[in-house]
């Protein structure tokens, strides 16, 4: 059985990654135009035991040059967004958020795609 304090740190990391996931998503639609950017959106939020580090995954939906665009800008204004992010998020010490690009979907359906590959071209025995 884990000890109270574990439990009620597991809840408020919890609290604290919603939190986080919530706000940055609207963080990202205030800056990042669609027709300019393309979709982003974030899947997941990471953050380290101390609760000063935050890793936000991000998804894209668009082009190739969108993606880069929106990964140039978010390069670019990383103090803004943070600063943005640390008056959003009321806590004793702001984490220091890193937003970084998930590309797990895309390899996933990139897979599907070379297994329906094989399976139309009768190569894989049944």
């Amino acid at each position: 059985m884990k000890p109270l304090s574990d439990c009620m740190q597991s809840l408020r990391h919890q609290r604290v990654r919603e939190l986080i996931k919530r706000e940055s998503g609207d963080l990202l639609r205030s800056h990042l135009p669609l027709e300019s950017f393309g979709l982003v959106s974030v899947h997941e939020v990471f953050v380290s035991g101390d609760l000063k580090h935050a890793k936000v995954l991000l998804g894209h939906v668009g082009k190739v040059e969108q993606r880069s665009k929106a990964e140039g800008y978010l390069q670019q204004h990383r103090g803004t967004l943070q600063q943005e992010m640390s008056h959003r998020v009321q806590l004793k010490y702001s984490p220091l958020v890193r937003f970084t690009f998930d590309d797990s979907i895309a390899m996933g359906n990139n897979v599907l795609d070379i297994i329906e590959e094989i399976e139309q071209s009768g190569d894989l025995e049944t």
